[in-house]
C-alpha cells in the first residue's frame, strides 16, 4: 500500500490556483485521482467540462460561488458538488481568504476542457 506523503510531492498549478496532488496514478493509485486546491479570494476555477468521468468537489474552507451547468448557489466548507459527466461547472471564490477544495475523480487520466464564460 502506498502512502503518499505531501511534502514529498510538489504544489502545481491549475488556472491559477495552487493544486496539491494527494493521490493520483502516478502516486500509486489505479483508479481515482484527488487533489487539494486553493482559491485565492476573488480567484477561480473557470467554467469546464469533464468529458468521460464526473468530479466530486467537497469544499474545506471558505464560501465559493458555484455555477452547475445553468445554476448557480453559494458553497461553504462541508458541502459538496457533483459535476457528472459533460456538465459545465465553476467556483469562484467569494470570501476574503484563500478557499479550499478536494476534488476527487474516478479515474486517474482527468481530463478537462475549458469553455468560455
Amino acid at each position: 500500500m502506498p502512502i503518499i506523503r505531501r511534502g514529498d510531492v510538489p504544489v502545481e498549478e491549475l488556472a491559477g490556483n495552487q493544486s496539491q496532488p494527494l493521490a493520483r496514478g502516478n502516486l500509486g493509485t489505479t483508479s481515482v485521482t484527488v487533489s487539494e486546491v486553493t482559491i485565492p479570494p476573488g480567484g477561480q476555477i473557470g467554467l469546464h467540462i469533464h468529458p468521460g468521468h464526473e468530479e466530486c468537489i467537497l469544499i474545506t474552507e471558505g464560501a465559493l460561488q458555484a455555477r452547475l451547468g445553468d445554476d448557480e448557489s453559494t458553497v461553504t466548507a462541508g458541502d459538496t458538488v457533483i459535476a457528472p459527466d459533460r456538465v459545465k461547472h465553476s467556483l469562484t471564490n467569494i470570501s476574503s481568504s484563500p478557499a479550499k477544495i478536494i476534488a476527487i475523480f474516478p479515474t486517474t487520466d482527468v481530463q478537462r476542457e475549458w469553455l468560455d464564460q
